[in-house]
């Protein structure tokens, strides 16, 4: 007994034996415990701030509100609330005119927006730049009629092939060009006597359809126009664009055969500082 009394003077009991395991089974789960309160600094100022609302009758106003006036003058059509959605129409309408008003007058100001100047809005002025357009486009398609040929690829079976061949041997004798028509059947078009026969065209002219149309530039280029049938004026401007995509034609020549005038350049400075577009600059670090 005495040797008890001494180990209890030694070791003495934790105060929290005192307390029983079962008093204390709600410990740990978070719907019983109370979480204090987290300090709050003194001197700390940071407040969440408030959303920047639209101002009142502003576009981004409007677009926000205005189905919530509609719907509530359809939803409950009394004369205050149809009259203040009418009201708020006609807001937005005079606003539009307003804009329409001024974009006119920067449009006339600015070659560069107005489309009079790609294009002559009256018919009697864009009757003349047609003509103009017509006559470069006549020049340059017999100059390149000198240095190139037409490669027609047909089958005498082909009803398209006998309508194109007609637009074809038009073109040819209207500019000059040389024409080789090569029958991939057998049978030749009675409109082209001189025909080649050649059962197996070469592969890397991947033709999928007849008739097939091709530019010849002595001695081995070869362009593909159009496969399948064309009508005569789209075939001539397709000439033009495929002439100036081999460098046949240099661009001036190219831009004075379309009936527009070509002015918008994204690329251009005036266009950069209308949007207020700034040149990106590179530094190089060493």
């Amino acid at each position: 007994m005495f040797f008890l009394l001494l180990l209890l003077l030694v070791f003495p009991t934790p105060a929290s034996t005192g307390e029983r395991w079962f008093d204390r089974h709600s410990e740990g789960w978070f719907w019983y415990e109370r979480i204090p309160e987290p300090e709050t600094v003194e001197g700390d100022q940071s407040i969440t701030p408030s959303p920047v609302l639209p101002a009142p009758l502003s576009t981004q106003w409007i677009r926000k509100n205005i189905g919530d006036y509609l719907d509530r003058a359809i939803d409950e059509p009394t004369k205050e609330h149809v009259s203040q959605y009418l009201y708020l129409d006609r807001f937005v309408k005079e606003k539009a005119e307003r804009f329409a008003r001024v974009g006119k007058q920067v449009i006339e100001s600015d070659p560069m927006l107005d489309e009079n100047v790609r294009r002559p809005i009256s018919p009697a002025a864009a009757k003349i730049k047609d003509n103009m357009a017509y006559q470069v486009r006549e020049a340059v398609l017999k100059k390149i009629a000198k240095k190139t040929g037409l490669v027609f690829y047909y089958r005498g079976n082909c009803s398209l092939c006998h309508v194109q061949a007609r637009t074809i041997l038009l073109l040819s004798m209207e500019y000059g060009f040389e024409l080789i028509p090569i029958s991939t059947d057998g049978h030749p078009i009675p409109e082209l006597p001189n025909s080649r026969i050649e059962h197996s065209p070469p592969p890397t002219l991947n033709i999928l359809t007849y008739p097939a149309l091709f530019l010849m530039q002595p001695p081995d280029n070869i362009v593909l126009i159009r496969q399948g049938a064309i009508s005569f004026a789209a075939l001539t401007e397709r000439l033009v664009e495929v002439a100036f995509q081999q460098g046949w034609i240099d661009k001036n020549e190219y831009l004075k055969t379309r009936i527009t005038t070509e002015t918008w350049n994204i690329e251009s400075q005036p266009v950069k500082q209308s949007l207020n577009i700034k040149p990106i600059s590179s530094h190089h670090q060493p």
